[in-house]
């Protein structure tokens, strides 16, 4: 009696036909679920959009344990995950989302301070310090330069009280002039504050000297602080300016500019282009003249008082304050992006 015979090589083509039909189950199954993720994602953002944040924070837990999910969507998710929890105050459930987004790192998550809310921002300067022990900016890069602007004092002896929100208004629009420079890192002014709130150190520009701004420096890790106050007389504007090296308390520059009131903003970026020469970075006047996002003084009053009352947590007075800064400027980015980072806050 024969045996039927099997040859190999039919047995070896019928195992990779099945091999080739499991694989092909298993892709589509993977691109089912990538396109289920993609609906509840989009799903979860409307949610959140419309402040339904329970539906929104349901969806998000959901998306956290997919693993279908990208890297990137999943960044995604934990930070909008955290977004939620702080919308609905859950401050521990937030920070516990923060976290674990952290640790996706990298490429470091550094959220905008102005898209993000101010509880936001100062939850993940938390988890941030947690994480590190200590309050240091991270940087991706640690030889970059980096500089700390402390708030401006105002000296001034012609509209005093008018041109008084300037002592914010001066250091932002460094900041943003600066910000963006190769090999310089500039440190929000959410954080300077925070940081302030943190040492107890009161944020009073009139105060400020060497040893505040070394102490400052030092918690935050920085090369360098910068020092300013303005004077108003007899229609002219003078700003001066001290560099400090945080490391030996040395002075680095001690620079000053002058010219008409109505030209401050011509002003700042002088000084501006003579800090970046002191610490050795490259930045060139249209650099500056671009990230210049309003030419407006009533605008920039509205919106350095603005940023007062947001620091104080008086949202309601800050949303109308951002309000009135695009009513003389309605181009004013910065002002639309801080009432749409308050709006959920102000009822």
């Amino acid at each position: 009696m024969h045996r039927p015979r099997f040859h190999f090589s039919c047995l070896l083509r019928a195992t990779l036909l099945l091999s080739v039909f499991l694989i092909s189950i298993a892709a589509v199954q993977v691109a089912i679920s990538q396109q289920d993720s993609k609906a509840k994602l989009k799903q979860a953002q409307q949610y959140f959009n419309s402040a339904n944040y329970d539906k929104a924070i349901e969806l998000y837990s959901i998306l956290v344990q997919d693993r279908s999910l990208a890297r990137e969507e999943k960044r995604i998710v934990l930070w909008n995950l955290g977004r939620s929890y702080v919308a609905k105050d859950l401050q521990k459930d937030a920070k516990e989302a923060i976290g674990e987004l952290l640790e996706l790192e990298p490429p470091l998550t550094e959220p905008d301070p102005d898209v993000e809310s101010p509880p936001m921002m100062k939850l993940y300067y938390e988890v941030r310090k947690d994480k590190a022990g200590s309050y240091e900016v991270e940087r991706a890069d640690p030889g970059i330069k980096t500089i700390a602007i402390l708030d401006f004092s105002n000296r001034s002896i012609d509209d005093r009280e008018r041109l008084h929100p300037l002592e914010k208004g001066f250091s932002e629009l460094l900041i943003n002039q600066l910000t963006g420079v190769i090999d310089l890192k500039v440190i929000e002014r959410e954080r300077i504050q925070w940081i302030l709130d943190e040492i107890g150190l009161e944020n009073d520009p009139g105060k400020f000297d060497v040893n505040s701004a070394v102490r400052v420096g030092k918690q935050l890790g920085v090369h360098s602080v910068l020092l300013g106050s303005y004077i108003n007389a007899d229609n002219t504007l003078w700003l001066g300016a001290r560099l400090v090296k945080v490391e030996t308390s040395e002075i680095l520059m001690t620079e000053d500019v002058k010219g008409k009131t109505d030209k401050f903003f011509e002003l700042t970026q002088k000084l501006g282009e003579k800090v970046a020469k002191k610490i050795d970075v490259t930045v060139s006047k249209a650099q500056m003249e671009a990230r210049t996002e309003t030419k407006s003084l009533e605008a920039m009053l509205a919106y350095s008082d603005g940023l007062t009352q947001l620091e104080s947590g008086n949202y309601k007075q800050a949303y109308a304050k951002f309000q009135m800064a695009l009513k003389f400027d309605p181009g004013y980015e910065k002002a639309q992006k801080k009432i749409d980072s308050i709006r959920a806050w102000i009822g």
